[in-house]
C-alpha cells in the first residue's frame, strides 16, 4: 500500500532549493570502481567508455527522496506508529524513525523556548529524595526500580482562551512550587489562569476546579492516551517530543492530515534533503537503548 501524496509532494518540491548539478556527474563503473566517463545507451543503461562494461544505475535520485518524505509525512499526519508507517510504505524502519524525530523536533521547536527545549533532552531526574525513595517526589506515584533515573520532567497542561492547550515542561523548582500551591497565580496572556493538571509519571493529574477547565482536560488526555496506545508506549526520554508532537495535532485536529503535512513542510528548512542527517542521533527515539523503553502515558488518575 502507497499513500497518496499528489496533494503535498508539489509542496515538497517547492521547497527544495534548486540543484545545479549534472546526474550524471559522480558516477562509479561497478567494474573498475573508479569514476569514468559514462555513455547513455537507448534502453538507459550506462557503458564505460574504458572497460566497455554495460550496467544500470539504481541511484537514489531527488525526486525518489522527495516521495519518501511525502509518505513518512503523511503518514506521520495519519498518527501512524514509525512501524506502521514503515509497513504501508515499504521504507526502512530506521529511515521512517529518524523522519518522525526530525518531523517531532520541528513542531516542539515551533512551540516551545529555547531553555524549555534542553530541559527535555538534560532533565536529569536526580532528585534528593529524604522519605521514601520509592515514590515519585511530586505525584507520590509509586516508581520501579531505576526509573528515577532519566526521569523526563513534570508537565504543565494549560489552556488558552481559544480552547487551545499547550503542554509546558516545568523545571523542579518550579515543579515544587506548582505542586504545592495547585496552579500557578500568576496570570498568563492569553491562558486561563493556573495549570488544568500535571502529567507526572505517565498520568495526567487533574487539579482545576473549574468545569470548563476540566472537561477540556479530560477530553485531551482521552485523545492522548488513544494515540499513544496506537503506539504501544513511548520512549521514556522523548516523552516531551511526544507530547509536544500531540499538542500540535491537537490544537489541529480539526485539519485533513494532508492539510497539517502542509503546514509542516511550512516549518521544515530548505535544504532539508541535505542538512537532515538520517543517522539516529544519540538519545534519539528511533533507535533508543533497550532498557529506556517504558510505557509511560497510558493511563489516567
Amino acid at each position: 500500500m502507497i499513500l497518496n501524496v499528489e496533494s503535498i509532494l508539489p509542496h515538497l518540491q517547492r521547497k527544495v532549493r534548486p540543484t545545479k548539478s549534472d546526474a550524471s556527474r559522480h558516477l562509479i563503473c561497478p567494474t573498475r570502481e573508479t569514476r569514468t566517463k559514462l555513455n547513455t545507451l537507448g534502453d538507459g543503461r550506462r557503458k564505460c567508455t574504458v572497460c566497455g562494461k554495460k550496467f544500470r544505475i539504481n541511484k537514489v535520485t531527488e525526486e525518489t527522496k522527495l516521495q519518501q518524505c511525502a509518505e513518512i509525512l503523511l503518514g506521520f499526519c495519519l498518527d501512524f506508529s514509525a512501524q506502521r508507517a514503515a509497513q504501508i510504505t515499504h521504507h526502512r524502519y530506521r529511515l521512517v524513525a529518524v523522519y518522525y524525530d526530525h518531523f517531532r523536533r520541528l513542531l516542539t521547536e515551533k512551540n516551545l523556548p529555547k531553555e524549555k527545549i534542553g530541559l527535555l533532552s538534560e532533565h536529569s531526574g536526580h532528585i534528593h529524595i529524604l522519605q521514601d525513595k520509592s515514590r515519585c517526589r511530586w505525584c507520590k506515584t509509586k516508581l520501579r526500580p531505576g526509573s528515577e533515573k532519566g526521569k523526563p520532567p513534570v508537565f504543565g497542561v494549560q489552556f488558552k482562551d481559544t480552547g487551545e492547550v499547550y503542554i509546558d515542561p516545568l523545571k523542579d523548582d518550579e515543579a515544587v512550587f506548582h505542586f504545592h500551591t495547585s496552579g500557578s497565580q500568576k496570570e498568563v496572556p492569553g491562558r486561563r489562569e493556573g495549570y488544568a493538571g500535571f502529567i507526572c509519571c505517565g498520568k495526567f493529574h487533574r487539579f482545576t476546579k473549574e468545569e470548563k477547565a476540566a472537561d477540556g482536560a479530560e477530553q485531551l488526555w482521552t485523545w492522548i492516551r488513544q494515540r499513544i496506545r496506537s503506539h504501544h508506549g513511548i520512549w521514556k526520554r522523548n516523552t516531551g517530543y511526544y507530547l509536544k508532537e500531540l499538542e500540535w495535532k491537537y490544537n489541529h485536529r480539526s485539519l485533513q492530515p494532508d492539510v497539517q503535512a502542509q503546514k509542516i513542510i511550512e516549518l521544515m528548512p530548505a535544504d532539508f534533503l541535505t542538512s537532515w542527517s538520517l543517522k539516529p542521533e544519540p538519545h534519539s527515539a528511533a533507535i533508543p537503548p533497550k532498557a529506556s523503553r517504558t510505557k509511560k502515558v497510558q493511563r489516567g488518575t
